[in-house]
């Protein structure tokens, strides 16, 4: 069974509750010159309302709301915990700081932000959402469902707390139950996040039938949005190779920052069992998502045919390193130990057959 995979980013607090590994599927926002320029204004006039009166909140979160628009985090997390230091009680700023630590996968900062918050109020419910969250960073089930269970109870229609129990349940092997909470999300929002990760856990779980039915209703939802990798995994698991190659190249010019393609690439040509093209794939994918433990255990693999058994088993233990929990990676360290200590008895069978043979006396019959 295939890993659920793949990573998508927004400006909403919940898009950071993602199911490891994180495999770049990013929508990319277009800004316009105008809006541009109208934020230039904005900074400008907020900056100056900071400087008058560095104790007024609510200029730091407008502030703070500008640049992550503008995918300018770190100047967000260095003005917010700026104003963190006028307003250490700040709920709002302390939300708004654990939501970029979260993203950051800034465990330590994360960590003392929500305790801060805790303190303050436990049950709100964007705290619940960033702690189920921290605990996916952790890859804590345990935490992530308790605390995506209790957001659940403090509000049921809220789409992405379905979405952060479908990752929890992702991280602990358990794909059917994250399934159906997902689609649970996608009921409440048909969002783009939502339909990517229910899409791509249908694929993983071979219902390609379910798979086609969201891809082609979304198609229809958002026909502006460009499906290119979608419709190139679609085609890549149901077998239709060179449709998907295709698909994929002509999506890797339009989209190059959505790294899953390179691994979906790596993958289409593995089956066409070519070596060269499948390590340039997988090596690439692996240079923009390291924690990609799919990506390790396809390149183990494709060392495995080479034999070079050395290296794939470095990759199937850094697959391991990243996620115990793989079965892909365990089996596959366990069957290439077992192929490599069978063929070390077999050469050693040959060293002590040609040790007989050269010991033998002449005129002596065969020995068997």
């Amino acid at each position: 069974m295939r890993s659920a995979i793949y990573f998508f980013l927004s400006v909403s607090i919940g898009t950071f509750f993602s199911c490891k590994p994180k495999n770049g599927v990013h929508e990319i926002v277009r800004f316009h010159d105008e809006n541009k320029a109208t934020d230039d204004i904005y900074i400008r006039y907020l900056t100056e309302q900071i400087d008058q009166y560095p104790e007024e909140e609510d200029n730091y979160i407008k502030l703070a709301s500008i640049y992550k628009n503008q995918r300018s985090e770190v100047k967000a997390v260095k003005l917010l915990e700026r104003a963190e230091k006028h307003n250490p009680t700040s709920l709002n700023i302390l939300l708004n700081l654990a939501e970029l630590y979260l993203k950051d996968e800034n465990i330590e900062k994360l960590s003392a932000s929500l305790n801060a918050v805790r303190k303050i109020d436990p049950d709100n419910v964007k705290f619940l959402k960033l702690s189920g969250g921290y605990a996916l960073l952790l890859e804590d089930y345990t935490n992530a469902i308790f605390f995506s269970n209790r957001a659940l109870l403090a509000n049921p229609y809220d789409n992405e707390n379905y979405y952060l129990r479908g990752c929890a349940q992702l991280i602990h092997n358990d794909s059917l139950n994250a399934l159906i909470s997902l689609e649970e999300a996608y009921k409440l929002k048909n969002s783009y996040k939502n339909f990517s990760k229910v899409f791509e856990v249908a694929l993983a779980l071979g219902d390609v039938a379910k798979a086609r039915s969201y891809i082609d209703k979304f198609s229809v939802k958002k026909p502006d949005l460009n499906l290119c990798y979608e419709w190139g995994a679609y085609f890549n698991e149901t077998g239709h190779s060179d449709t998907s190659r295709q698909i994929l190249m002509n999506c890797k010019k339009s989209k190059p920052d959505e790294f899953g393609i390179y691994l979906e690439l790596a993958k289409n040509y593995s089956r066409a069992n070519n070596i060269d093209s499948t390590l340039r794939y997988v090596n690439q994918f692996l240079g923009t998502e390291p924690k990609g433990t799919e990506g390790y255990v396809l390149k183990a693999r494709t060392l495995e045919k080479i034999n070079y058994y050395s290296e794939a088993r470095k990759m199937y233990k850094a697959a391991l390193e990243i996620d115990s929990t793989s079965t892909l990676a365990q089996r596959g360290l366990e069957n290439l130990e077992r192929k490599v200590a069978y063929l070390r008895l077999i050469k050693r069978k040959e060293e002590v057959q040609r040790q007989v043979e050269t010991l033998k006396p002449l005129n002596s019959k065969e020995i068997n």
